[in-house]
């Protein structure tokens, strides 16, 4: 049964499905080069930012791409080209948005297992009830953890192997 957690990441996912559908290819063109230098960035240098600003850099990219993409000379396409490539758009920006909803909270270290608990015991129980009866989020989790790249862009937080 899907928790709250997971309806709240679907709900994003598909929001971002429907905008990708409407805007277009700029919304493609700039999306998909936005997250890919945001991974980029944060596999180089993520360990080193501050989590409070990894929002603002998110947001720079993200502006800065879509000024980009509107310097870029687009032919018309028809208008159902258009939805379908700004549809794998929006898929890829509301997939990226749900996986950061589900992997997103605070999780902790615990010496006597040495091992990652998912979620934090530190968030409050109503928060930490949705993260557990979710049947993604501890999934994603510990795959993100897992895979070292992933891990540098969307966890900064996890330093422990």
């Amino acid at each position: 049964m899907l928790s709250w957690l997971d309806l709240m990441a679907l709900l994003v996912l598909s929001a971002a499905l429907g905008v990708g559908i409407r805007q277009g290819v700029p919304f493609t063109l700039a999306v998909i080069p936005a997250l890919v230098l945001y991974v980029l960035v944060m596999s180089w240098v993520g360990p080193l930012l501050p989590l409070a600003a990894l929002p603002f850099l998110a947001l720079a990219l993200g502006l800065g791409m879509a000024y980009v993409s509107h310097l870029i000379p687009v032919a018309s396409l028809t208008p159902i080209l258009e939805g379908i490539i700004g549809g794998v758009g929006g898929l890829v920006w509301g997939l990226f948005l749900a996986f950061v909803i589900w992997v997103g909270f605070p999780s902790e270290f615990v010496a006597s297992t040495g091992a990652l608990r998912y979620p934090s015991e530190q968030i409050p129980s109503g928060v930490k009830d949705g993260i557990v009866s979710s049947p993604f989020a501890r999934p994603l989790f510990d795959w993100a953890a897992g895979n070292p790249v992933i891990k540098r862009a969307l966890l900064p937080h996890v330093n422990h192997p």
